[in-house]
């Protein structure tokens, strides 16, 4: 109840602060691109790079020198005539950093300090719309999301362990309904009838039962220990592999909301864009709703310069949490509410 409860609440607070969009969806439509008034068709995208470093040099006051880099690019076709209106957006982004010296000194021994992801995405929507009366469409929308990189949970410098790779996990999600457009700005998609997929092509991962998959069943010793250790310090024997795939069938919610044209003067050049996809699976838990919310407010300070700050939080009661001791002990935990933030200033183009 907790959970319906704050779900709820976000999504009040969300539809207040006229919440709601596609990734990037405000910095697209800022283009101002006129569709082709035969064909229907209306294409944009849009790139935008960020980079900061640090450099410290006898700095009394401490701290430490680094260097981040964080793209996206995103690219729209959209269609509307007459009573069709049919919506495709890709959405590509990638960030890295480094904390500290170029090199470090463990064990007497000299190393080379990694990169480490701030972010990692590959995110294609199409949704089809037939205007069934006044605001209200019928629709059907297919969402698909992954990774391109390895994510790695870092214990110290030297070591970490893979905990996400491509494809690992992949989310399909498909369904029917209906979708609200009062205007241009706003949009509400709601399915009673949706399919998720959930994919976990490496095997190491999905043996582990990483994003909600069925783990690997292994040979249990007369003490019904599945993860004790065999002599030369493997596994027991493994009996059957962890699912690659899980299937979730459920009711599914999109707001989205962006806004580029306001009419204060002082808001003329601010971009804003957020996006709320609700799911809940019918057949497991169905009270414990994935929450997944992301924000991109933009400032535009010159041409091809701008301010950005973007948060997202997510929930997903599939996705377990894993925390490390000082020892390098890795416990796994309960799902959590993840949050992240960027703030940044970085170089703009659209087309």
């Amino acid at each position: 109840m907790k959970k319906i409860l704050f779900t709820a609440l976000l999504s009040g607070l969300t539809i207040l602060s006229f919440a709601q969009v596609t990734d990037n969806e405000a910095a697209l439509r800022a283009n101002n691109v006129a569709a082709d008034s035969t064909s229907g068709w209306k294409f944009g995208g849009m790139t935008n790079v960020q980079f900061t470093n640090t450099r410290l040099y006898n700095w009394a006051a401490g701290g430490d020198n680094s260097i981040a880099v964080n793209g996206v690019g995103s690219v729209f076709a959209n269609y509307k005539k007459n009573k069709n209106a049919w919506d495709n957006s890709l959405t590509v982004g990638y960030g890295i950093m480094r904390q500290g010296d170029k090199t470090f000194v463990a064990n007497n021994k000299e190393y080379d300090r990694p990169f480490k992801k701030t972010d990692d995405k590959i995110e294609f929507v199409s949704k089809y719309g037939r205007q069934a009366f006044k605001n209200w469409y019928y629709a059907a929308l297919v969402d698909f999301k992954t990774q391109m990189t390895e994510g790695k949970n870092y214990i110290g410098d030297t070591t970490y362990e893979v905990i996400s790779k491509a494809m690992a996990p992949a989310y399909l999600t498909g369904g029917i309904g209906l979708d609200f457009k009062p205007d241009n700005y706003f949009s509400l998609y709601i399915s009673p009838i949706t399919a998720r997929f959930i994919f976990v092509t490496d095997q190491d991962l999905a043996d582990a039962g990483a994003f909600g998959v069925d783990p690997a069943e292994y040979f249990k010793n007369a003490a019904g220990d599945a993860d004790s250790l065999n002599t030369d310090g493997t596994k027991f024997k493994k009996l059957t592999d962890g699912k690659n795939m899980k299937t979730e069938f459920g009711g599914y919610i999109r707001l989205q909301y962006t806004r580029t044209e306001w009419n204060a003067e002082w808001m003329k050049n601010i971009g804003f864009t957020t996006k709320l996809n609700l799911f809940s699976n019918y057949l497991e838990n169905p009270q414990n709703v994935d929450v997944d919310w992301e924000t991109l407010i933009t400032w535009k300070i010159y041409k091809f310069f701008n301010i950005s700050f973007n948060t997202h939080l997510m929930y997903d009661d599939d996705t377990k949490t894993n925390v490390t001791d000082d020892m390098g002990v890795t416990t796994v935990r309960g799902p959590k509410v993840q949050f992240k933030e960027i703030l940044g200033i970085g170089f703009n183009y659209s087309f």
